[in-house]
Order: C-alpha cells, then structure tokens, then sequence
C-alpha cells in the first residue's frame, strides 16, 4: 500500500510542521532533504544502541552503510548493472566510487634509526 500523502515524490514524508523557510528551501513541502535521511538513521541507530561502544563522531553514516552495501553486493560478483539501479545511480561511475575503499589496507612501514647520543 501506497503513502496516503499526494507527493511527486517516490521517497518522501510529512513534516511534523511547516515553517514558510523550511518550505521555501525545498523543492516541495513533501520533499525529502539531502540530509534528511542521516539525520534519520543516526536517530534509529542511535535508540537501538547498535553502536554504544564506538565514539559518537566516529558511528557509521547512512552513506557509509550504503556504500557497504554496494561493496558486499559488488563481492558477490551480480551484473554491475544490477548494483547500480539498486543504488539508485545514474551512472556506472558513480556506483564504482561507491564501492571502493572497503578493502582492507595493507600499512607500509619505513625502519628508521634516530641516531640520538644519550
């Protein structure tokens, strides 16, 4: 079933108000801000207490998490073309940028010697 709200929005939601500066700032009053989805998550993930070990600067974002995504599904190897309306993308670029920097990273260490007289 479908929202009951009249929106030219696949994604959106009622304010809970609807302040003239907040409405003249999108769009449309149903319109779903760029940051509107974060704010959201770090709300859900916060009341679950996923993350109560980790610093609160340091929890996962929702574009982190998303871009997690993309990389567990490019893992299992699906057509690239699959991901990619999956995330939404408008381009393969874009879906390959979002799948990259999840590998593990090798650390490369330099011995130096101070050479310091004590």
């Amino acid at each position: 079933m479908g929202s009951p709200l009249v929106s030219p929005y696949l994604i959106h939601y009622k304010p809970k108000a609807r302040r003239r500066e907040q409405i003249d700032a999108k769009d449309h009053w149903t319109s779903v801000t760029p940051d509107y989805l974060t704010k959201e998550l770090t709300k859900a993930r916060n009341a679950a207490h996923a993350y109560d070990n980790v610093p609160a600067g340091e929890r996962p974002t929702f574009h982190e998490i998303r871009a997690l995504g993309a990389w567990l599904y490019e893992q299992q190897k699906p057509p690239q073309e699959f991901t990619q309306a999956l995330m939404g993308h408008a381009d393969e670029k874009m879906t390959k940028h979002n799948q990259e920097g999840h590998d593990e990273k090798k650390i490369e260490y330099l011995e130096l010697r101070a050479e310091l007289a004590f």
